[in-house]
């Protein structure tokens, strides 16, 4: 069933009052958290043309215990407009306390998409999320880095990819945003987030590399809390110049107490050399953890679960070709030995050796894209 909000008269007149950075945006999200007192905090990341590059800057908050709505400043910016040709990335923070429990409504918007994008609508451009707080208890309802997706399309191979998402949410994939006219040919989101495109086959956007189609949807978690997320396919063939890496989202069993070590699966199609990084490790709530190492030289990386509870935790990784890049995500699913599961054992990919002290199957993975027959 379609679901789309009714947000644009709102949006609309809060564009008029927000800086406009004219034919330079390429996508945004906004993703809430608040803590036990109420401090609300929002990880907002936009992406512009790498040479204007514009920010997000201000956020409206309405609903709530708010009597009327009222506009935030970010209090940091971070830019790179190195790490990827196709874009600029700005990453901001924003904090507000919320004055008593309810559920909030985050706006942000402002003029106008890079040129020449089909389905983007003419003008304005925008993107909401909410955030429920009870008034008592911190509330991470949706952990999502929208980085997580792969731009890059090719053109008749079938695209497949996951969002990533951490927590209890469901996905509406024809939900589109008020600043597109239409959703991505063939673009569709399963239950488990698994975005598929069956057989791409966007045109090139001659006036801007890497934004050839837009495209939009929406996370929404058990207490109505939502993300709304829209950003930009970069459609290639198959005898491009340039193709982006693959970082292998993987999942793993492991038990308490076991080390966990091995080798990122990251490849590139055009036999590239290839650089890797950290970006995040993370437990099932989202909170950042220390303990994962990983040696970007040789790739490998090593955990030493002793001590730890039982849970998921997930570690993000970066690769890069020097121009392209891709984000893959390893879940590490730990558990004691009374409860661990039967194991769903599959090929092991060839660059990926993952060992422990105890028993540790890797149950799958998911390629950001389809392996090309070149």
């Amino acid at each position: 069933m379609k679901i789309k909000t009714a947000f644009a008269c709102a949006a609309a007149a809060f564009v008029v009052a927000s800086p406009a950075f004219a034919s330079h945006f390429r996508g945004a999200a906004l993703v809430p958290t608040v803590n036990e007192n109420g401090i609300l905090n929002i990880n907002a990341k936009s992406f512009w043309r790498t040479t204007f590059v514009g920010d997000v800057r201000s956020v409206q908050i309405s609903g709530g215990s708010l009597t009327s709505p009222v506009s935030i400043s970010g209090d940091s910016k971070t830019i790179d407009n190195t790490s990827d040709t196709r874009r600029a990335e700005v990453v901001e923070s924003f904090s507000y306390q919320l004055p008593g429990a309810g559920l909030y409504t985050l706006e942000w918007g402002s003029c106008c998409w890079v040129s020449g994008v089909e389905n983007a609508a003419e003008g304005n451009y925008s993107t909401q999320s909410k955030i429920y707080w009870d008034g008592s208890t911190a509330n991470s309802p949706i952990i999502f880095d929208l980085e997580n997706i792969q731009q890059e399309v090719v053109n008749n191979i079938p695209y497949s990819d996951n969002l990533d998402v951490l927590g209890s949410v469901s996905y509406d994939d024809t939900y589109i945003s008020e600043s597109m006219t239409r959703q991505a040919t063939g673009f569709s989101i399963d239950s488990s987030g698994q975005i598929n495109i069956p057989s791409p086959n966007f045109p090139e956007n001659t006036s801007n590399v890497g934004a050839d189609q837009a495209f939009s949807g929406r996370i929404t978690a058990t207490d109505d809390s939502m993300v709304e997320f829209v950003w930009l396919f970069d459609a290639v063939s198959q005898q491009s110049n340039n193709l982006a890496p693959t970082v292998a989202d993987t999942v793993v069993n492991a038990l308490v107490g076991d080390t966990v070590s091995g080798t990122l699966d990251v490849t590139d199609p055009d036999g590239d050399p290839l650089s890797a990084s950290l970006i995040a490790f993370q437990d099932s709530f989202g909170n950042l953890l220390n303990g994962f190492n990983f040696d970007a030289n040789t790739l490998n990386f090593t955990w030493n679960t002793a001590g730890l509870s039982a849970g998921a935790y997930y570690a993000t990784f970066q690769g890069s070709d020097g121009s392209l890049t891709d984000r893959g995500t390893y879940t590490f699913n730990l558990s004691t030995g009374q409860n661990q599961g039967p194991s769903n054992p599959v090929t092991e990919p060839a660059s990926v050796l993952l060992t422990g002290l105890s028993a540790l199957t890797i149950l799958g993975f998911r390629r950001k894209k389809a392996k090309l027959n070149k």
